[in-house]
């Protein structure tokens, strides 16, 4: 494979050539294929004279972001097509005409030191060390992850100074990898709420899908922002829901990793017995490769102690192939698709209610690609009964809010806004949500007991750890390799834009359900996956609009199992269940193949006539690279670029052959008209042709050109004397579509002087 980044050396002589031809026509210079911009900078910009070099050099720095992956965007970057510089640019110009101008909302701050980590990581990579798969990935996280010199605010504008003094541990972890953090995203303040994301600070999150609509929380920010593609992946935490549920209205992966999988450490908590680290992705292999990059024990937080030795040998996506559901047997339970939520979000004991009518057809969809896929489903239900998780979820939640919250206070040291949750109830910004949950602050932790040290938090962690067991066991001796069950009963309901942060409006239809105990309660890993697209829209023919996903759970530690399904799944759906939200498109046009059309263009332009060389095996060899670039895969956009590199290459041949050549005198006659083709017909025996021909006077004969290609890469050509008006042309190939062109010539000193081509004529051999 080539490396593009060597085309300032390469193509020296290249651009000098291209500027000489395209001065010499420019009427058709190519149209430069220029980065994504924002709509100012493209303004500030107009004025900018763009040359030959620069519109040579642009294919190769530019990339279409729309649902990139991370192996994509990596390789791009190896092979010198990318830079770690211009990805992190090309983001935020996606964020800074987007986030606000559509009421998104999901960005709360900006890194102002990414452009220089980037470069960091671009000389690194110059001189010969990658960090790790993530080597200059951006990635946007979840505003409650400590980043160094950048604020963590949980969205609370009380916390709107509180800078942190290092790196939560997940966070250098993926910075150790060579990951970038771009921007810190919008949540549900305090991480509070599964049902939305607004905050003091940042306000209400909106779904790109439908901006009337829940992004759903608390990590709908983060959410919103991969699904727009304002960075390569995210990071969200999930203490109820607030990783899965934001993945499924947003159209991504989500994982909630079994509780002490990833670190905690230096994130702000909600309730630190429950609350995950995880990543939410636009494919299952980045969500794998986030994974990889985030798992691992960390001495700061004793829930990972055994982490190390859950994560398997080969990482997760040592086993990422179309044929890994295979052999796999998928539990589902039937009797427990959606279920009512209460007033006080409690799940309403034996209220099962059916899927809406909506996403009916979706479910079955999703199940029937996972069959497919060469799944094995089997109904659950009698081995996970609704009243076997009634009561194993019975005194498994005990409140540490406040302990935890005042510990993570503490750890920010002296510079530190707030050192209590009293202070930040006494700063009457942002507090809705603790006013609620904490009626009478500590002034102090020392003036707290840990309740960690309690009878009842022992019970209720116990409860919590019988409930992973048993459900980890019931799958292994059954041979459930996971189980899949539907979360929500409808896509996301319209939000009310409502200050009061702790009033939220909860549509009885769209509950958490399940989604709710086999992660949070049981700690085992949990899954969200894209299913599609719901309609939605009655009154304009139920336009298929809003995404929903599909849950999946099994036993804890075993992640690899959730990724091989997860992708076996996705290579089967296609790309019917993945599609970036409309409202954000492509800042502009990346038009790879009407660079190249141009490009010939240009050469066909070309006067040979003017040289004493006329370069006929390179003008052969650059017809011939052409059909190449026209027939590449156009969904690849490496191949499409490595297509018009060699094009590139190509026209360099035919340049350099013509540059600095002696040019022929001036004829001393005048060139022949145009030719005219009369006709083209075939005869009875349907593979010989007869060409007709404009007769013509004062010349010396014409040229005939014939090909199956019509760009005439390696034509037969015939040439006949003026007299000659009718040509016929024995032995063509059966079933196949020639194209045909004339010219006249005039002889003078020796030198042929060529008209131009005739329109060229096409015809069929049917027989």
């Amino acid at each position: 494979m080539k490396k593009h980044n060597l085309i300032k050396k390469e193509f020296a002589a290249f651009a000098l050539s291209t500027a000489m031809v395209f001065s010499m026509f420019p009427a058709i210079t190519p149209a430069p294929i220029a980065n994504a911009a924002t709509a100012a900078t493209e303004a500030s910009n107009s004025q900018k004279v763009t040359t030959a070099e620069d519109d040579l050099e642009n294919i190769f720095t530019t990339i279409d972001l729309m649902d990139a992956s991370i192996s994509e965007l990596s390789s791009a970057m190896e092979k010198g097509e990318l830079t770690a510089v211009q990805l992190v640019q090309m983001y935020l110009d996606r964020i800074n005409a987007y986030d606000k101008s559509l009421n998104l909302n999901s960005i709360i701050s900006i890194n102002p030191d990414a452009l220089t980590e980037a470069a960091k990581l671009d000389q690194l990579k110059a001189e010969g060390k990658i960090k790790g798969k993530l080597h200059g990935i951006p990635i946007i996280v979840k505003d409650n992850y400590d980043v160094a010199g950048m604020a963590t605010t949980a969205g609370s504008a009380s916390l709107a100074n509180s800078i942190a003094p290092d790196d939560c541990y997940v966070v250098k972890k993926l910075k150790e990898q060579g990951a970038i953090i771009l921007a810190k995203a919008n949540m549900s303040e305090f991480a509070s709420s599964g049902s939305d994301s607004r905050s003091t600070l940042g306000g209400t999150v909106h779904n790109p899908y439908d901006t009337t609509r829940s992004s759903a929380g608390s990590s709908g920010g983060t959410a919103v922002a991969v699904t727009c593609n304002f960075a390569a992946a995210g990071l969200g935490t999930d203490t109820g829901s607030s990783i899965r549920r934001p993945s499924s209205f947003n159209n991504l992966y989500g994982i909630r990793p079994s509780k002490g999988l990833t670190s905690i450490d230096g994130v702000i908590p909600l309730n630190a017995d429950r609350d995950v680290t995880g990543p939410l992705c636009r494919s299952a292999e980045d969500l794998a490769i986030m994974l990889e990059g985030m798992a691992g024990t960390d001495p700061a937080d004793s829930y990972t102690a055994d982490a190390n030795n859950l994560i398997p040998s080969g990482g997760y996506t040592s086993n990422l192939t179309s044929n890994s559901l295979k052999g796999k047997k998928i539990g589902y339970l039937s009797n427990s698709f959606g279920y009512s939520v209460l007033n006080t979000g409690e799940v309403a004991t034996g209220s099962a209610v059916s899927l809406d009518n909506k996403i009916s057809g979706m479910v079955t969809k999703a199940k029937s690609n996972l069959v497919k896929a060469g799944a094995t489903l089997v109904d659950v239900s009698n081995l996970i009964p609704e009243t076997l998780i009634t009561s194993l979820r019975q005194k498994t939640s005990y409140s540490v809010f406040e302990w935890d919250m005042n510990e993570y206070l503490a750890s920010l040291g002296e510079n530190a806004p707030c050192k209590t949750v009293k202070d930040i109830m006494n700063t009457g910004l942002g507090v809705n949500y603790i006013n609620i949950s904490v009626k009478n602050p500590a002034n102090s932790l020392s003036e707290m007991t840990n309740p960690r040290t309690t009878e009842d938090w022992n019970t209720c962690w116990n409860n919590m750890l019988n409930f992973r067991t048993t459900i980890s066991k019931i799958l292994k001796d059954n041979g459930i390799d996971a189980v899949i069950y539907v979360s929500q009963t409808d896509v996301a309901n319209v939000q009310e834009e409502n200050a009061n942060l702790a009033k939220t409006t909860v549509n009885k239809n769209n509950a958490a359900s399940y989604i709710n105990y086999f992660g949070p309660v049981a700690g085992l890993p949990d899954m969200m996956m894209p299913m599609g697209f719901a309609k939605t829209d009655a009154a304009n023919g139920y336009t298929e609009k809003m995404p929903l996903g599909m849950s999946m759970f099994t036993s804890y530690g075993n992640e690899e199992t959730l990724f091989e399904i997860a992708y076996a799944y996705e290579q089967q759906a296609g790309s019917s269940i993945r599609k970036a939200p409309d409202s954000v498109p492509a800042l502009k046009d990346e038009n790879v193949n009407a660079y190249l059309d141009n490009l010939m263009d240009a050469v066909y332009s070309i006067d040979y006539d003017k040289y004493t060389v006329y370069p006929e095996a390179k003008i052969k060899k650059m017809y011939s690279k052409y059909d190449a670039a026209e027939k590449v895969n156009t969904n690849d956009i490496y191949e499409t670029y490595d297509a018009a590199y060699d094009l590139a290459v190509a026209y360099d041949s035919v340049l350099t052959a013509l540059n600095g050549k002696e040019k022929v005198e001036t004829p001393t006659v005048s060139k022949p008209a145009k030719a005219k083709i009369l006709s083209v017909s075939r005869t009875a025996s349907n593979k010989k042709i007869t060409i007709t021909m404009q007769k013509q006077k004062e010349i010396t004969g014409y040229e005939i050109q014939y090909s199956t290609s019509k760009n005439f890469t390696s034509p037969t050509t015939k040439t006949v004397t003026s007299s000659t008006v009718k040509k016929a042309v024995n032995k063509l190939n059966a079933k196949k579509t020639y194209y045909v062109r004339v010219r006249a010539y005039k002889t003078s000193n020796t030198k042929k002087i060529y008209g131009a081509w005739s329109a060229i004529k096409k015809i069929s051999i049917t027989k």
